[in-house]
């Protein structure tokens, strides 16, 4: 009979293997996502909308070589638009993007596999800054960003925020790393874009969830 042990030692084996072959494999992927929108109508009589486009991964053979280690190139664009005619005049608003990530298997505790490499501790997310990361005027793209990752839970990590000065902001990201260390199995990747307001007598906050991507 098969223990529950023995199952899940060839399933992580099986894991690292495939994941050394993708990395000897040398060539990266990429994958353009969809875009999304969504409006509500405020109990003030405005409309505030929230839009996420031009979202693209590049994925790419981790520079270190390890079997564990995650890495890719984000582009990520949110819009926030407001219309009509409300009857309280508007006193806050921001636009914010980023990403939750999460990880399969969380092998930072340490792992030793069959073929004698033991890895750990410290599973990771990384998100840094790169020159090609343009934002508006008076928005922040976090420069570099870690937190630790657990197995079933999800990380999010907030790419900027702006204020919506005039009825209309935006941020775009674009080639912003992406590293996932010490995790084993699927990462995970699902882009948010959210939009608030507020007035005297009400706040407002829509948010769009992009399609989940693999890194």
């Amino acid at each position: 009979m098969v223990t529950s042990h023995t199952t899940l030692a060839t399933a992580l084996t099986a894991s690292a293997a495939a994941a050394l072959l993708a990395l000897t494999a040398g060539t990266g992927s990429a994958d353009t996502v969809p875009d999304k929108n969504r409006v509500v109508d405020t109990d003030d009589g405005w409309q505030l909308s929230i839009t996420k486009t031009s979202e693209n991964l590049d994925r790419y053979p981790n520079l270190a070589a390890t079997m564990f280690t995650r890495e890719g190139f984000v582009a990520l664009k949110a819009v926030a638009e407001i219309r009509g005619t409300g009857t309280q005049p508007i006193t806050a608003g921001t636009v914010t993007l980023g990403y939750q990530i999460g990880c399969q298997v969380d092998v930072s505790s340490g792992l030793t596999l069959g073929m004698g490499l033991s890895i750990g501790p410290n599973a990771s997310v990384t998100i840094s800054q790169f020159p090609g990361v343009t934002v508006g005027g008076q928005a922040s793209i976090n420069p570099n960003i870690s937190t630790t990752l657990r197995p079933g839970s999800i990380a999010t990590i907030d790419f900027g925020s702006k204020p919506l000065a005039t009825n209309r902001a935006s941020i775009t990201a674009d080639q912003v790393e992406v590293k996932i260390d010490a995790c084993m199995g699927p990462v995970t990747l699902r882009s948010y874009a959210t939009a608030r307001i507020s007035t005297p007598t009400a706040d407002n906050t829509v948010t769009v969830y992009g399609d989940p991507i693999w890194l």
